[in-house]
């Protein structure tokens, strides 16, 4: 396995696709498409998504905090697909997935914690399409959620070639 410096050093060199069995590569796809369904619901109803933001305390401009999300989910997305990256552009999709699902995870169990849920319609996962009231499921999804994404990541930096 090649160290963090190691492929920082190699940024730059040929692109390659981590060597993941089918199963892998099926896992991490799946990861891929629901960062992706979750982006493009989010930018269908970007008013709304923001007026999310705004609800669970992201009150400093959310519509810059939706931008950052939408770049992240789609970005971190890109990573998980049978496409060729160079190592820092897989290492960054992987930080960004790592980050928006963290991001998704603490906000939910953050609503919950605070008593906060009950007051919410959506938790903005999904945007408006795919409403979620936030509460403890929310919170065991984010969580789940969180896991298959620092799984997948883990699988596609340690099998890079």
């Amino acid at each position: 396995m090649k160290s963090v410096q190691a492929r920082l050093n190699n940024w730059s060199g040929t692109s390659a696709q981590p060597s993941l069995t089918d199963g892998q590569w099926n896992m991490a796809m799946a990861a891929g498409v629901i960062l992706m369904v979750m982006a493009v619901l989010q930018v269908i109803g970007f008013s709304d998504f923001k007026d999310t933001l705004n609800g669970i305390g992201l009150t400093s401009n959310p519509a810059l905090w939706a931008v950052l999300i939408l770049v992240a989910e789609v970005w971190g997305a890109l990573g998980f697909f049978k496409i060729r990256l160079n190592n820092l552009g897989r290492m960054l999709s992987g930080l960004f997935a790592l980050s928006v699902s963290f991001f998704w995870f603490y906000e939910s169990l953050k609503l919950v914690s605070e008593g906060l849920a009950g007051q919410l319609t959506n938790s903005g996962f999904f945007g408006k399409y795919l409403q979620q009231s936030p509460g403890w499921w929310t919170v065991l999804e984010a969580s789940v959620f969180l896991f298959w994404i620092l799984y997948v990541v883990k699988l596609t930096w340690a099998k890079n070639k």
